[in-house]
């Protein structure tokens, strides 16, 4: 009889494979540093999956499932080398070279794993032709979407009905994260269950707030105390990984955290997202005024809300995001609703919104111009101008200052998802453009669905940062005094003599 190695899991990883809901399709991601036992645990989930399938007539319990890799090459020289390290030719089942087939075979289980590469149109045609019970997925931010989709179509056809049916079907994968312009990071993050580490070495679940049935597991951190796989590791492995890397590397590949592409510089480069943004929800205060910070358009709006404390702190407490939605309708189906649901208790006179100033020119749909639409309804505050040094000053001051010895920005991670994800990289400038990357000249940032937020982050800021610019005018060497200034001439009785 086949034998398998005997394999104990880490913490996020054991529950990644013991995660079971026969007789549905359910999808499960697994997401964590380099060497953390990521694919160990994908393997280890067959093994359970598959020792789950009710038996067939002759009292087997039959399977098949289909191993996924983007290449042949990381086929190869990653996924089979992992794979033969725990289920060997001839103790755990045989292997079928030419086919690229290993029959696993242990008690009353046999389970076909094949092992297939997306290199080419033919190599994705066979992928998606298959029928098979289970479909795993190493290195799945690798994948792109239509296969992913396509894909899931193929789980759960074997075994057939005469055969008994397949009792107990999905797809799962593991990864290191990848960027948050990848799709996988929307589709992770929107709605699946995730189960990360808490407090200590307990977890938590959320659940999801969609009936995708997907569920997210997040390993910790390579620098963790309760980092996983350390034991299989050589000594002090993550501190010799993280020499002579990138800083975007060692967050990325060893602190498990989602990345942003480097295809161009930053526009803000002084956020930092574990200064500046809160776990907890922010609540609104009705003895602050409440402001907008508002880049309108009909391709593209972003509204950025916030409020400034006594002491300095600018808290921003959520975005309004919309396309293909004029000023009128963005005000009565997007702006009053939020006001309603997040400040119930807005007192008159107390919300003001500050534009682009290009808003006061006439809008492609009617002859009425923006900002006249908005004074309809709300007060605005506008500037002469909408020079883009003027936005990241003030944008710098806040990420930048502190106030009596705590962060002077304040962001509500959960309710500002694009905000964040623009001051992460998403809002950025042109890499081919050398100007633009050493941000010298009239570098402008590209334009993408986080160029918005951002401007309207950099209006947010500007409308409080230009009373401290006045402030500083009005008290720069004068002891709080208005500075003297002379008079152009000592002609007509300026100054009289004694």
């Amino acid at each position: 009889m086949a034998q398998l190695i005997s394999y104990t899991p880490p913490d996020t990883v054991g529950r990644f494979i013991k995660d079971h809901r026969p007789g549905e399709l359910f999808y499960d991601w697994i997401v964590g540093p380099v060497g953390s036992g990521k694919t160990t645990g994908i393997f280890f989930k067959l093994v359970n999956m598959a020792s789950m399938q009710a038996p067939g007539p002759d009292g087997i319990r039959r399977t098949r499932a289909v191993i996924v890799r983007n290449t042949s090459t990381q086929l190869r020289d990653t996924t089979l080398n992992s794979w033969f390290t725990w289920f060997k030719d001839g103790q755990a089942g045989y292997w079928k070279a030419t086919d690229k087939v290993f029959i696993l075979k242990f008690g009353d289980v046999e389970c076909e794993v094949m092992f297939r590469p997306l290199d080419t149109p033919q190599d994705v045609a066979r992928v998606l032709s298959l029928e098979v019970t289970f479909a795993i997925i190493d290195e799945f931010t690798e994948i792109p979407q239509a296969i992913i989709d396509a894909l899931s179509g193929r789980v759960g056809r074997y075994p057939s009905a005469i055969m008994g049916g397949a009792t107990n079907w999905g797809m799962w994968g593991s990864s290191n994260p990848s960027t948050e312009d990848n799709w996988w990071f929307d589709y992770l993050h929107s709605g699946a269950g995730v189960i990360q580490p808490g407090e200590g070495v307990s977890l938590y679940q959320r659940q999801p707030t969609d009936t995708r049935n997907t569920r997210y597991f997040l390993q910790p951190s390579g620098f963790s105390e309760h980092a996983e796989n350390v034991d299989n590791l050589p000594r002090d492995y993550y501190a010799n990984a993280a020499k002579n890397k990138t800083e975007a590397w060692i967050k990325q590949f060893i602190e498990a955290e989602w990345g942003y592409s480097v295809s161009g510089k930053p526009v803000v480069q002084s956020f930092n997202a574990k200064v500046h943004l809160s776990k907890r929800r922010l609540r609104f205060d009705p003895n602050l005024d409440l402001i907008a910070g508002f880049d309108p358009g009909l391709g593209g709006a972003a509204m950025i809300l916030g409020q400034e404390d006594l002491e300095g702190r600018l808290y921003v407490l959520g975005e309004i995001i919309t396309s293909g939605v004029g000023a009128s309708r963005f005000i009565s189906e997007r702006l009053r609703p939020w006001l309603n649901r997040n400040c119930p208790d807005l007192q008159p006179g107390r919300f003001i919104i500050a534009p682009d100033p290009a808003a006061n020119n006439r809008s492609a749909n009617d002859e009425n111009t923006i900002l006249a639409t908005i004074k309809r309804y709300y007060p605005c505050s506008i500037e002469t101008n909408n020079r883009l040094p003027l936005r990241l000053d003030a944008i710098d001051y806040f990420c930048t200052g502190l106030a009596f010895g705590l962060p002077r920005l304040v962001i509500d991670e959960q309710s500002c998802p694009m905000l964040v994800r623009a001051l992460k990289g998403g809002w950025r400038y042109k890499l081919d453009n050398k100007e633009q990357i050493s941000g010298g000249g009239n570098a402008s940032p590209e334009k993408n669905a986080y160029s918005h937020p951002g401007d309207g982050f950099g209006y947010l800021c500007r409308y409080f940062h230009r009373q401290v610019v006045k402030s500083e005018r009005y008290t720069h060497s004068s002891g709080g005094r208005a500075p003297f200034v002379p008079p152009r001439s000592f002609g007509g009785g300026s100054y009289h003599m004694k």
